[in-house]
């Protein structure tokens, strides 16, 4: 239950930041969501597989539908861990900016290029 509460307020949170500096600004918060809730769906519909046993699998039941279709999602919305780089990099930028070091954040990347 934590973590779908975590997930939804994160969601409510990257929204209202999209309202409110527009999505260039919150993309930090939207791709921290594109890979937070997807992992947590995943791992939701997993345990509801684990519990129904062969029966989670089998074509009769949503569930098995239900996995594949988020296995595809995932996918198409781009691996997970272009999503995490995206976090890690935005949060360097942030934080050399804070720390005055924007200008040698440039000056590397210029230089590995």
């Amino acid at each position: 239950a934590t973590d779908v509460n975590m997930a939804r307020l994160m969601t409510l949170s990257c929204a209202a930041a999209i309202d409110e500096v527009g999505p260039n600004m919150a993309r930090d918060k939207i791709a921290m969501i594109k890979f937070v809730v997807p992992e947590l769906t995943s791992r939701v519909v997993d345990r509801a597989v684990q519990v129904h046993g062969g029966a989670g699998v089998c074509s009769d039941f949503p569930l098995a539908r239900a996995l594949a279709g988020l296995r595809t999602l995932r996918i198409a919305d781009g691996p997970d861990i272009v999503h995490k780089r995206t976090v890690a990099l935005l949060e360097i930028k942030r934080m050399a900016k804070q720390m005055g070091l924007e200008d040698e954040l440039k000056q590397r990347a210029r230089s590995r290029l």
